[in-house]
């Protein structure tokens, strides 16, 4: 598993609150600013793993914000690839960098209690799950944790950022169904930065995990 270093965990928490005041300002950044402060979500962001088994990706501590800027990353490099194909950008990098940031806000749990803590059952270990789900936070689906975080520090989001966000895992959420798998174009989705963050997501998803041997 991998390991990072104090210091390279500090700069990853001062990196991500960089680029919060580059593309946020005023109430928003603010409030941005307080949910990722330490007394609220900051610790939980600088320390969580992006997932629980090394067999899916990120399963170290720091593991989840290494995901948010892979992703961040490569949703930049997607929007120019699906402009230079053709494509019709209808959305801001405010809100495609603000999807990209909180689309798995959810796994950060609440403020003192970490979604993910380290598996305490050897059996558990062998097959590769080294973070299980801490039951001292209420049960939510990680979407819904996400939503109600975000409403809970008072953050506002517009609808291209909620679809972004809700939508991100594409048709691997049973949920999603509804808003992909339907043929009536009444009810086609309008915008296309929910599609960006799926791409980007997936595809960081598998460079991530592309060197767990099993």
């Amino acid at each position: 598993m991998k390991q990072k270093t104090e210091i390279e965990l500090k700069a990853n928490y001062e990196k991500f609150i960089q680029i919060l005041k580059k593309y946020f300002k005023g109430e928003r950044l603010e409030k941005l600013l307080h949910m990722y402060s330490e007394n609220e979500l900051g610790i939980n962001l600088t320390l969580s793993p992006a997932s629980g088994s090394i067999y899916y990706h990120n399963a170290y501590i720091g593991g989840y914000i290494d995901h948010i800027f892979n992703v961040t990353k490569n949703a930049l490099r997607m929007k120019s690839l699906f402009e230079e194909a053709g494509g019709k950008i209808d959305f801001t990098d405010e809100e495609l960098v603000f999807s990209c940031l909180h689309h798995d806000l959810g796994k950060l749990g609440i403020a003192g209690k970490m979604h993910y803590i380290p598996t305490d059952n050897d059996w558990e270990k062998k097959k590769g799950h080294v973070f299980k789900r801490n039951e001292e936070i209420s049960y939510m689906s990680l979407t819904d944790r996400t939503f109600y975080s975000l409403n809970h520090y008072g953050i506002q989001y517009n609808e291209n950022e909620y679809f972004a966000i809700k939508l991100t895992d594409g048709m691997y959420d049973e949920d999603n169904q509804k808003y992909l798998a339907g043929h009536d174009i009444k009810k086609q989705l309008r915008g296309k930065l929910q599609f960006i963050m799926h791409w980007a997501d997936h595809m960081s998803t598998v460079i991530e995990r592309q060197d767990v041997k099993s």
